[in-house]
């Protein structure tokens, strides 16, 4: 008996390439490969965009590889004094503030003096009372601790991998022969590339100029007026590092930045919050024209969508929910539903 050929349409296979894109997708999280993917696609544009402009100087077939290998040599010693040298920053910035107690001492005196105690009943009433509540939470989530270690050591391995992968596929040539399943696969992949691009960088340009603006109080504005907060550098380090992260990060920031303008005073704590006020709604038409034009998306869709995916996910889902919604919404443009 002759065997009878199965015979799938394109339409079919489109289909097959969605599911397979989207399971993809969601598995990346419960299997923890979100470093891996960030940092795999991250390298892939990075090596893209720098090799497009270096082109018009050194046009040899070897462009690409001296380029991966200045890259990859940049990115591991950055990385490997990066991590020193912010934690000597830090720990210079801290032994800088000999009057650490006295200061959080102040931030409960200010608090319970100006704010009624029924809107922060559980709020330490000093220094003392906060190392009691920070031992007790330590204790009761010892086991979490212990595995933060080799949860770091993963993720850190995951991220190396993942640019190993993204030099990988940048020096591969792509094959002229393609199927028209591999095509719509491939396809699927550049619309993600597209919107990894599109949400990262323009992220990464909002969590810049939010913290120039931080900066600008912390460091000119206040000292002016004799005003000097401290952990200044620490602060700034913070408001861009969650900064990256859309508009809960700038939440966060903005409330570790509050807190020690409390140690100073409530004036100067009221004076921050309205500083910070400003410049999140002015964030509003930065994400409107950055990112926003990029997806054809408004600041409560982002939003929205990365409550459902912390829900669901936790803080992997969170992070990478920009980045899904904007591909989603590039594949629903392609097929002129929206």
């Amino acid at each position: 008996m002759k065997k009878q050929k199965i015979f799938i349409s394109h339409k079919q296979l489109k289909i097959i390439s969605y599911l397979i894109m989207f399971s993809s997708m969601i598995l990346i999280i419960p299997l923890h490969l979100l470093s891996c993917f960030i940092s795999g696609f991250l390298i892939y544009e990075i090596i893209n965009s720098i090799t497009f402009y270096f082109k018009f100087f050194v046009n040899t077939r070897y462009t690409k590889l001296i380029i991966i290998i200045f890259i990859f040599s940049t990115i591991v010693s950055t990385m490997t004094i990066g991590i020193i040298n912010v934690i000597h920053f830090l720990q210079t910035d801290i032994q800088h503030e000999n009057n650490i107690s006295a200061k959080i001492n102040n931030i409960f005196t200010n608090i319970k003096t100006h704010i009624p105690n029924f809107l922060f009943p559980f709020f330490p009433e000093n220094e003392i009372e906060l190392k009691n509540q920070i031992l007790n939470l330590i204790e009761s989530n010892l086991i979490t601790i212990k595995n933060m270690g080799s949860v770091f050591l993963h993720e850190l391995i995951m991220t190396f991998i993942g640019l190993i992968i993204g030099i990988i596929i940048t020096l591969n040539k792509p094959s002229k022969k393609k199927t028209y399943f591999i095509k719509q696969l491939l396809q699927r992949l550049y619309y993600l590339s597209v919107a990894f691009k599109n949400i990262v960088f323009a992220q990464t340009t909002i969590s810049l100029i939010n913290t120039i603006l931080t900066s600008m109080i912390i460091l000119i504005i206040f000292p002016l007026f004799k005003t000097y907060l401290p952990y200044k550098k620490t602060l700034i380090t913070l408001t861009f590092i969650f900064g990256l992260l859309p508009i809960i990060g700038n939440l966060i920031s903005n409330f570790i930045i509050t807190i020690s303008a409390l140690s100073i005073s409530l004036n100067t704590a009221g004076t921050m919050i309205l500083y910070l006020v400003l410049i999140h709604k002015l964030e509003y038409f930065l994400n409107a024209k950055i990112i926003g034009n990029q997806i054809q998306a408004k600041s409560w869709e982002l939003l929205f969508i990365m409550l459902l995916f912390d829900a669901i996910f936790g803080l992997e889902g969170l992070i990478i929910a920009p980045i899904y919604y904007a591909y989603l919404k590039i594949e629903l443009k392609k097929q002129n539903l929206i």
